[in-house]
């Protein structure tokens, strides 16, 4: 009897085995991420890499595609007289991380992966853990201290002997990042980064889009259900709501005067008049991040993770709305979705995205 229990046991044991084996190669056979880099195998990190040499492919000739058809950049002709949209007539070089040692160019999008990157080049410069997690600089200024702008006539000169990348992420869910992390709550200290960004643009945003200005609290514009403040530090009062941010945004000549936070991708790295190498997305990070390193020949410098309070490790190649963004876009109605996205417009057609989902949870 204990050695048939014994048998029964060991056979459980290794069909369950099995199971997780399968349902791992199911994950990466259907784009989807493991949370751990730590614990992919030889086999499934090949697979990975095969797949985002695939996806870069494709994203790459897309962004051709739309660029030729809009007329853009580099890619524009005399046949074409209409210019819808206008690129700055040069790339934002002084923008650009560069890393001569190993030959990297990256364009920061902010909101989109890039504290992960900035952490990343902080260990290329050569920086520990320690140094960096003990520093009291923003990680955006530390690792400019370590790798200094160059002028335009440097980057022209090293750019084509380096792996130019950029990763960027849905435009509707970098917004509600942007305002979540910079403009809806305020905090008390003077010199907070919030604060700043209530000074230059979230006082004027209520001013001008709030019945009663800042007399009116922000919480008595809102149900609930509509946001997700956190218990220990609500918005004082006076801070915009998604809603009204939104219509600033609409509003706004995008081209020249529009945050780093929150500018469209083709004006801030303009991939119409500079050709990447590799086009990663916040969707797909752990694989575009394997793919960029083993290109550069990292493997032994840095590895895969994630340095953010989301985590996208579970989602699939084709993105699906999140779950913050479905609280948030209640406060818009359908309209405010059509308007942001034709003002997004360009990013969604060059990087693939669909804001379909959205008119979801907008209301009527």
């Amino acid at each position: 009897m204990i050695c048939t229990l014994k048998k029964i046991l060991k056979y459980s044991v290794l069909v369950l085995f099995v199971i997780l084996f399968i349902y791992q190669i199911f994950l990466l056979n259907n784009g989807k991420r493991l949370i751990s880099y730590d614990n992919l195998s030889e086999i499934q990190i090949a697979k990975l890499l095969s797949n985002a040499k695939a996806e870069n492919f494709k994203r790459i000739s897309n962004v051709e595609k739309i660029c030729r058809y809009y007329n853009i950049g580099k890619f524009k002709t005399k046949n074409k007289a209409t210019v819808i949209y206008k690129e700055p007539p040069t790339p934002h070089y002084e923008i650009f991380y560069y890393d001569l040692k190993h030959k990297l160019s990256w364009c920061p999008v902010y909101k989109a992966g890039s504290s992960t990157w900035l952490y990343n080049f902080a260990l290329l410069g050569g920086h520990t853990d320690e140094q960096i997690n003990n520093s009291k600089l923003q990680l955006s200024h530390y690792v400019r201290n370590i790798f200094p702008p160059l002028t335009s006539w440097e980057a022209i000169r090293i750019l084509p002997d380096t792996l130019k990348f950029v990763i960027i992420r849905h435009p509707f869910e970098r917004i509600l990042s942007a305002y979540r992390d910079k403009l809806e709550n305020l905090t008390p200290d003077d010199k907070s980064e919030s604060r700043f960004y209530y000074k230059k643009f979230g006082r004027k945003i209520v001013s001008k889009y709030r019945s009663g200005g800042n007399n009116t609290n922000t919480k008595f514009l809102l149900k609930p259900g509509q946001f997700k403040w956190d218990t220990n530090k609500s918005p004082i009062g006076i801070e915009p709501t998604f809603k009204e941010f939104v219509r600033y945004l609409i509003d706004t000549d995008l081209t020249t005067r529009a945050d780093d936070h929150w500018i469209p991708f083709y004006l801030y790295c303009t991939p119409c008049t500079l050709t990447y190498d590799i086009i990663g997305k916040v969707e797909t990070m752990l694989q575009d991040q394997l793919f960029i390193i083993h290109t550069a020949g990292l493997q032994n410098k840095i590895k895969p993770h994630w340095r953010h309070k989301t985590n996208p490790f579970n989602q699939t190649n084709s993105h699906r709305i999140s779950e913050i963004a479905k609280i948030y876009f209640t406060q818009l109605n359908k309209s405010d979705v059509k308007e942001l996205y034709e003002k997004y417009k360009l990013d969604f057609k060059l990087f693939q995205y669909d804001e379909t989902e959205y008119y979801t949870y907008a209301v009527n």
